[in-house]
């Protein structure tokens, strides 16, 4: 690319991969990471707020750069056993009890 910077990366067509869900599983399995189902995909979309988001959006259709999703699945932290739904609950009452101790 000529009017590129000098020394700036430059990214080809070819480097840039759009994917949906229902491919991540498969992707992320190609590049041995841990394989996530789709239904999982789709609980962090909308539960993490680090989850990228997506570059296109139309009705049901949503879209993401690969090397976002990528880049999110390596730096995601795992955590086997923890009970988000407790989570939500222990949020519950600490909200409760900074209300009492408002009043």
């Amino acid at each position: 690319m000529p009017d590129s910077p000098k020394g700036a990366p430059t990214v080809r067509e070819q480097d840039i991969v759009i994917v949906s869900i229902p491919e991540i599983p498969d992707r992320l399995t190609a590049e041995n990471l841990p394989r996530v189902s789709a239904a999982r995909v789709r609980q962090l979309v909308a539960a993490d707020p680090d989850f990228p988001k997506p570059i296109y959006v139309r009705g049901r259709v949503r879209l993401w750069l690969w090397n976002a999703v990528l880049r999110y699945f390596r730096q995601r932290k795992l955590r086997p056993g923890y009970r988000t739904d407790l989570e939500e609950k222990r949020q519950a009452e600490a909200a409760q009890q900074a209300e009492k101790g408002g009043e």
